[in-house]
């Protein structure tokens, strides 16, 4: 189908020249006649010789017997997510993406870029508006390693004025990245690309320090011939994105060779080589405090609070122990991968423990085992287990209204923007309020006052209303209206009306330095703290303004999670129990009588999809096509993931309910191979389920 060559040597000719160079297949050929005619000719008139022949067919046949065609000829779409996408095949993608990365010039030898040099950088992109991925993960990857990095993006319908101001911000940079995504298709001279992005990367050069890099088209340099510095990345998505980050860094070393020629300069296996010379992340121990002060000794725990917890046989629940074997498996073979150094898992089904499991340490090379007890940071899983979960009691009770203004509650909070004036707190917990995802307030604001003045001061990005966009300042600002309603403390009101009734004493903002030994370490913060944050919230907000944010600062355990999900599948309620007779019942400490928290009707409100607009409930989320859930939790599934690793899924049809923590950004936020990890875990879950047919969730 490649007609460069069909058309300049017929599909005949083609497939002969095709085994002549050692091709075992002919894919695909337009006219299957004419391919066999034309091998069979060259075979008779000597050009190919038959044992060529036989001996392609044996490698075919081979490759067929080891793959066990002849004992069963069709694959299990079931198995389809378990095996596409996994771990080790992520982690094949990456590899494969670092050693393809070329370097094919590089005169003043600018790579690798020293993230701590002096001067200004500023990255410039161009990529067609269509594609949305082009340059997310590129940008963050510079931008974690480089914080003060500038961006300007371009694409083809980026005005005269865009580029005026392109111009306006280069002239105060002292080195400039320039990465571009153009499919090939689209020539290799300077029609690739528009005259006015190829003026501004042109003057560029001139100036100043620039480099180029390509992501898929590896014919770029023709359009851009002044650059002196020109990666080629050959692919445009996310793989491809981190390891030419990787590369450019040093973090990983540039062995790329041009499989085509670049006339007049660069031949067939140009490339440049660059060794590996830096780390992203160094590993350092830091000693628990228990062990420093002589009460534990070293890899000892720091012992159990209360009492142990008991499980349930998977099949008085209807669950398979096989399917859930499957499940640990798939999480140890993502640590094996690098995915975290440790792993909680709790599964429940019909209000019974079924499973609760274990994996891996609390950080790298520490040599404290995780247990059912160890106590993770739950990060965005904040926003429901505290937070909303707040808003929800304070709403049964009639002392918050859900479309009441959040200044009818916070007077000073629309400081900077009138039109905040008009913001409900249905909106926050929505994520329409037209807030800013995210501000790195924590450079500049410390406590929880300076950040309710950062907050009274901020723009909106949009009107309220109009878009759903994922906003940490919001959920920031819901804690804030409910300490004002409750007239108490986040901590304090979740300690009274949620954590204690329910026996829940391992969840807590800002744990107590003790603890440190059952904590799992979470990132080699380089930015900010430039320490290995552990015991400490991960997020940096949160940290800076106090320890207690309505969007993160939450540390919890798995058994704590399981008694949550238990009493919000159970209407609300969290009954009575014994830790030594309630068997399989999530019950760390005796409960004498069953607690309400909530009324049914009031979980049911928060819980569910609230439009067709977006998978929002109010404070929660609902599986959506590629979700964290993974494709067999039903449409009536609600749940959250936290940034630092951790999930919580409740699904009331199924009556179910998973917990998966991990600490996936130890010791660094680039690692990605939780988000596979998530999905086969849920996954494996659901199709151990026996009691009732299960079948993916239609979009």
């Amino acid at each position: 189908t490649m007609r460069a060559i069909t058309d300049a040597y017929g599909i005949g000719e083609a497939s002969v020249r095709a085994l002549e160079a050692g091709a075992d297949v002919l894919l695909s050929p337009k006219d299957v006649s004419s391919a066999i005619s034309a091998v069979v000719t060259a075979i008779e008139s000597g050009r190919l010789s038959r044992s060529k022949i036989e001996e392609s067919v044996r490698r075919i046949l081979e490759i067929k017997a080891k793959s066990g065609l002849h004992l069963g000829r069709t694959v299990s779409l079931d198995a389809v997510d378990q095996i596409v996408g996994s771990g080790a095949h992520l982690a094949f993608a990456d590899s494969v993406a670092a050693r393809s990365i070329t370097l094919v010039s590089d005169k003043e030898g600018l790579i690798p870029i020293n993230s701590d040099g002096p001067g200004v950088t500023l990255h410039i992109g161009y990529a067609p508006s269509t594609w949305l991925w082009a340059n997310r993960y590129f940008h963050e990857g510079l931008l974690a390693r480089m914080p003060h990095l500038t961006q300007v993006l371009l694409d083809e319908r980026s005005s005269a004025a865009s580029y005026v101001a392109a111009e306006n911000i280069l002239s105060d940079a002292d080195q400039v990245i320039v990465s571009v995504y153009v499919p090939p298709s689209v020539g290799s001279g300077p029609e690739a690309l528009p005259e006015t992005f190829r003026d501004l990367v042109e003057g560029s050069t001139a100036q100043r320090p620039t480099i180029l890099v390509s992501f898929a088209s590896p014919y770029l340099i023709r359009a851009l011939p002044s650059v002196g510095s020109y990666v080629v990345a050959w692919g445009d998505r996310e793989v491809s994105q981190r390891a030419a980050v990787k590369a450019l860094f040093g973090e990983e070393e540039i062995s790329g060779r041009m499989p085509i020629p670049l006339p007049p300069v660069h031949r067939i296996g140009a490339g440049l080589d660059r060794p590996k010379v830096t780390t992203r992340v160094v590993t350092r121990t830091i000693e628990d405090p228990l062990v420093a002060a002589g009460i534990v000794q070293r890899g000892q725990g720091s012992g159990r609070f209360g009492q142990e917890q008991t499980l349930v046989d998977p099949s008085t629940v209807g669950m398979s122990a096989d399917g859930l074997a499957k499940v640990d498996s798939i999480i140890k073979v993502a640590l094996a991968d690098s995915a975290a150094s440790g792993a909680s898992l709790a599964i429940g089904r019909h209000g019974r423990l079924v499973s609760l499991g274990a994996f891996g340490e609390l950080a790298h090379g520490s040599g404290r085992p995780v247990t059912s007890t160890s106590l993770w940071d739950l990060a965005s899983v904040s926003k429901v287990v505290g937070t909303t979960t707040a808003a929800m009691i304070l709403v049964e009770e009639g002392r918050l209204n859900l479309d009441a203004t959040v200044v009818s509650y916070l007077p000073w909070w629309s400081n900077g923007d009138e039109r905040k004036n008009e913001i409900t707190v249905r909106q926050l917990l929505l994520h329409r309020s037209g807030l800013p995802p995210f501000r790195r307030w924590f450079f500049n604001h410390q406590g929880p006052d300076d950040y309710k003045r950062a907050a009274a001061d901020e723009m909106l990005d949009m009107n309220p209303g109009v878009e759903t966009i994922y906003s940490d300042i919001g959920i920031m600002t819901l804690a804030w209206v409910i300490e004002e309603v409750a007239q108490q403390s986040l901590d304090t009101f979740l300690s009274a009306r949620l954590w204690n009734p329910l026996g829940m004493r391992e969840t807590r903002y800002r744990p107590e330095l003790f603890l440190r030994p059952r904590i799992a370490a979470t990132e080699l913060d380089t930015l900010w703290r430039k320490e290995l944050v552990w015991g400490r919230v991960h997020d940096e907000n949160a940290d800076a303004s106090g320890g207690v944010a309505g969007h993160a600062g939450l540390f919890s355990t798995a058994v704590d999670l399981s008694v949550f999900a238990r009493m919000l599948l159970n209407g609300g309620i969290s009954p009575a129990c014994n830790p030594a007779q309630s068997l399989g019942e999530p019950c760390p400490a005796t409960r004498l009588e069953q607690h309400r928290i909530v009324e049914q009707q009031v979980v049911d409100l928060f819980t569910r999809r609230y439009d067709d607009t977006s998978s929002r409930a109010l404070g929660w989320d609902t599986p959506s096509e590629r979700s964290s859930g993974g494709d067999y939790l039903t449409s009536n599934a609600f749940g959250h993931t936290g940034y630092t690793g951790t999930s919580i899924w409740l699904d009331p049809e199924l009556d179910l309910w998973v917990i998966l923590l991990t600490n996936r950004v130890h010791p660094t936020r680039d690692n990605q191979k939780h988000i596979p990890l998530r999905r086969a875990v849920h996954d494996a879950v659901v199709l151990a389920i026996t009691d009732r047919s299960i079948r993916k969730r239609i979009p």
